[in-house]
């Protein structure tokens, strides 16, 4: 089993497993992110790779609609945040964990 460690919210380092990799494109700039879980029971996680911090849940619609393909669920999961927050913001706000 792949680890990654992740950052919580509270500045603690965290032991997560690894489940895949991918580089997704916002505003023209790539970003890369890992799909984690804490633990077997809990809910699959993007998670932003150059910070460790949580991007978004991956609910299980979206596991089902790209038919188990965790990539692909990470990226509807990116898309529905981008769909809330907006495309900008969500750039601004990765760049800036990058730094």
């Amino acid at each position: 089993m792949k680890t990654f460690k992740a950052t919580t919210k509270q500045g603690d380092t965290i032991e997560l497993e690894q489940l895949a990799t991918f580089a997704h494109y916002i505003q023209n700039e790539q970003f890369r992110f890992v799909v984690t879980r804490e633990a077997p029971s809990l809910p699959l996680v993007v998670t932003h790779r150059a910070s460790g911090k949580r991007v978004a849940n991956i609910t299980h619609s979206q596991q089902m609609a790209s038919l188990g393909d965790l990539v692909g669920a990470a990226k509807l999961a990116i898309g529905e945040l981008i769909a809330k927050a907006g495309e900008a913001r969500v750039r601004s706000v990765l760049s800036a964990a990058e730094a």
